[in-house]
Order: C-alpha cells, then structure tokens, then sequence
C-alpha cells in the first residue's frame, strides 16, 4: 500500500473524505485505525457502505495496521488514506514504527474539556500534548479541511 494521506477526523468516511480528498489523491483504499471501534463489526460495515465505489474501507486496531504497513511497506502500491477518530491511535501507530511525515488534522467537535484550535478543530489538553509530541517527533500536524484550503501548521495554534 502506499500512504497517501494521514487523516484526523472524528466524522471517519463522510463528505470530505470522499468527495474531496479520494478523488484528489485517488484513493482505492481506506483505513479507519481505532482500537474501540475495530471491536464493532456493525460500524465496520456501516462505514464500509459508505465508501464511494471503487474505494474499500477497513476498521482495524492499531497493532493490524502496523503488521500491514509493515507488510505491505507504506510507499508503493495501493493509493491508501490513513484515518482515525482522534489523535492517540495516530501517536499510537508511530510510537509502534510506522513513520508519518504528515497528520492532517480535519474535525475534532467540541467537548466539556476541548478548547478551540480553529473553526473546526478543538482538543482536550491531552491531545494537545499528543500534537506537541506528533511535532517534537518531526511530523508535520497541519489544520486542513479540504484540498482547496490552505494548510495551517498546528503549531501556530497550540
């Protein structure tokens, strides 16, 4: 497989995802790594219906991703997207060797314990820390919500 995009976006397989970033980067593969939802096998087929045609979706845990990049190495092959609900499961696959150059951040809701980084994204200080840890490791974490915006490093939100 090759990675085309890391993505961050608690809404998973919804408009943005297919209509925008698939068709930009050609996406045929989708992976959803989260180790909660991977649990569901309903969710699984519900975001799997989701998918446009032409593109396939799997909800994983983290350790399944990691035997299947490491597998399938992340450079050639299948165009594939990246996606998590939030951030930790992303920490989660680069602290098990999976290296990420790049974290598009795209929606995280607002919550008791969120605090707003943009219009779309707000984080609990947890996440923010894992943001800051994402940068200290040398990965660019970068606020976009669709191809046409510009991206806006995270960094000058934190």
């Amino acid at each position: 497989m090759k990675i085309a995009m890391c993505r961050v976006d608690e809404r998973l397989v919804h408009g943005q995802v297919i209509a925008s970033w698939s068709k930009i980067l050609s996406i045929k593969q989708i992976l959803v790594i989260d180790d909660q939802m991977a649990k569901d096998s309903f969710m699984g087929t519900v975001l799997a219906m989701a998918a446009p045609s032409g593109v396939k979706v799997e909800l994983i845990c983290v350790d399944e991703a990691v035997r299947r990049i490491k597998k399938e190495g992340g450079q050639e092959g299948v165009n594939t997207m990246l996606l998590f609900k939030v951030p930790q499961y992303a920490l989660a696959l680069v602290e098990k060797g999976i290296g990420i150059k790049e974290l598009n951040i795209g929606n995280m809701g607002a919550g008791p314990s969120r605090k707003a980084i943009s219009r779309n994204v707000y984080a609990s200080q947890a996440e923010v820390d894992i943001f800051k840890k994402l940068l200290n490791m040398g990965i660019k974490v970068y606020l976009q919500m669709v191809q046409q915006e510009s991206r806006v490093d995270i960094a000058a939100k934190l």
